[in-house]
């Protein structure tokens, strides 16, 4: 759930900001054009934000367009939003596993029915990919994108080293939970709820 949420948000985040440079003209190439031409068709001047230039390249299509000038933002939107949504799939389907545990046909039920969504939409994802070739290489293009982004970036302020660490130290104890989970406070609550149980038990035999 906490990874669904992060990558979400961070997709939400980086496609505003993405918007916001659109609407102002940054790092955009236009289509060439003569400016003479276009004055003669609309009566207006082509100035402003969107002023034509003469050297900038053409794009064939909008995918070429956010390739050519928002790769990174346009690779991490599409991996972080399938990537939350596979994570928030799983976590939920661990979730109704874990809470209807006590009904093992209908909790396996629950969580096959959310794995088969996870599963349908990576079959989707790798079988209808518009760039990069599935989901995998546009997960290992995202991060050598990130890694390009941050050393890019780690002149202008420490946040960009700081992210790294993080970043780092997220995926360092995810693999310590996964290699040595730490059940105790599970196992707790199950004997709390074994307690709770044989006490209902001796209350009616007391009856």
């Amino acid at each position: 759930m906490v990874l669904a949420f992060s990558l979400e948000t961070f997709t939400i985040f980086v496609a505003t900001q993405v918007l916001t440079q659109l609407a102002t003209a940054q790092r955009v190439a236009v289509i060439p054009i003569d400016e003479s031409s276009i004055n003669n068709l609309t009566g207006q001047d082509t100035k402003g934000f969107f002023r034509l230039g003469t050297t900038k390249e053409v794009h064939q299509s909008m995918v070429d367009f956010l390739i050519s000038n928002f790769e990174y933002e346009y690779a991490t939107c599409r991996f972080h939003f399938v990537s939350g949504l596979l994570s928030f799939a799983i976590a939920t389907a661990l979730r109704v596993r874990y809470a209807l545990r006590k009904y093992s046909d209908l909790s396996m039920s629950g969580m096959c029915c959310l794995l088969t969504v996870a599963t349908g939409m990576m079959t989707y994802t790798n079988a209808n990919t518009i760039t990069y070739g599935g989901y995998m290489n546009l997960c290992k293009r995202q991060l050598m994108l990130s890694a390009q982004f941050l050393m890019s970036h780690y002149k202008s302020g420490p946040l960009s080293i700081v992210t790294a660490i993080l970043a780092c130290l997220s995926l360092a104890y995810a693999i310590r939970g996964i290699l040595g989970p730490a059940f105790s406070y599970f196992e707790l609550e199950d004997h709390e709820d074994e307690e709770e149980e044989n006490d209902n038990k001796r209350h009616r035999f007391r009856r």
